[in-house]
């Protein structure tokens, strides 16, 4: 997505009767890197429910995906710090970073993947993705934001959207359990970001991730073995299905969007990602199953313009290119 905004600014710093500006091209082209990478990021979150739909079948359960995917994406992770050696965070970083991971994100992850097999991946994704809202109204609770005139109509944009997506359904195609789990995955995913604005934003994000992978790791490692797994005995498809998402659609999608982010700071980044929703929706009426009706297409639209006017910062207020921001959302993904 290219913001707009900075198309007046640009013109008006043109001038014809001087020299061409030797260093607007290779701004212009870091923008574009950036917003690539951004996409790339978003467009490999999207197909994380699809992938994880595929493991299901070749009989991977749930605790052994959730394993299986943390140990992917913390070891490329880790493997990438190695090689960047960022800073090393203080130890009370290193514990929130852990604890966020084998908590928050360990149960956000499980009522999300909990919630697939019931209404699909598009419904799922939407229902995920009032989360910005969420943030937003716990934040004004806090007197820690202010609500503009667009941020109010954000927040009726997302609930008339989800309304709308909710009663759009046909009679007897809505799961009510995948309903609950999908608002709840939304709600554990709005704690761990307000409680991981506590982490200090010079932290590394990619080292950031690499804990809360880790930490999630350690958490279904408990799991598995609490419950007498993990017993692997699934197709040997499983593993490529499991395997890709861990790569593609945790590690990869992560760097990519940090990646991205250096190039055209948290702002930009944040909305770009917005494509996130809209692509898993557009993979999932058009490849598979999912089903939406006329209602829960305007519903989508809502959900999906709500995020963006919630998402939506002036670039003046935008952390300084290259900083490490959070954009708005945790550092794995929203899935």
């Amino acid at each position: 997505m290219v913001d707009c905004r900075d198309v007046p600014q640009c013109l008006a710093r043109y001038d014809v009767s001087g020299p061409p500006d030797i260093g607007a091209a290779p701004e212009q082209s870091r923008q574009a890197r950036g917003i690539v990478l951004c996409t790339l990021s978003a467009l490999s979150f999207s197909v994380l429910p699809f992938l994880a739909n595929a493991a299901y079948g070749a009989g991977v359960d749930l605790a052994e995906l959730l394993l299986i995917r943390f140990l992917f994406a913390a070891t490329v992770l880790w493997l990438i710090v190695a090689v960047r050696r960022p800073a090393r965070p203080r130890s009370r970083h290193v514990i929130l970073g852990l604890a966020l991971g084998g908590g928050c994100y360990a149960v956000q992850s499980a009522l999300y993947f909990a919630a697939l097999p019931y209404n699909g991946p598009s419904l799922t994704t939407l229902l995920l993705y009032t989360f910005p809202a969420v943030v937003f109204v716990v934040s004004l609770g806090r007197n820690r934001d202010t609500a503009s005139a667009a941020q109010v109509l954000a927040l009726v944009l997302a609930l008339g959207g989800v309304t709308a997506v909710l009663l759009g359904a046909g009679e007897g195609t809505l799961q009510p359990l995948g309903v609950m789990l999908g608002l709840a995955t939304a709600l554990a995913y709005s704690t761990y970001i307000l409680i991981g604005d506590a982490v200090d934003p010079a932290v590394d994000r990619t080292l950031l991730g690499a804990l809360v992978c880790s930490g999630a790791l350690v958490t279904y490692a408990v799991v598995n073995l609490a419950s007498g797994g993990p017993t692997l005995s699934f197709d040997p498809a499983g593993w490529w299905w499991a395997g890709s998402l861990g790569l593609l659609s945790t590690a990869f999608a992560l760097t990519a969007f940090f990646a991205g982010m250096r190039l055209v700071g948290a702002s930009r980044a944040s909305i770009v990602s917005c494509v996130e929703p809209v692509a898993t929706v557009l993979i999932g009426v058009s490849l598979f199953d999912d089903r939406l009706g006329a209602v829960q297409l305007v519903g989508a639209v809502g959900v999906v313009a709500a995020v963006v006017l919630l998402q939506w910062r002036s670039p003046i207020r935008d952390p300084q290119i290259g900083g490490q921001g959070s954009a708005g959302h945790s550092p794995e993904g929203s899935g």
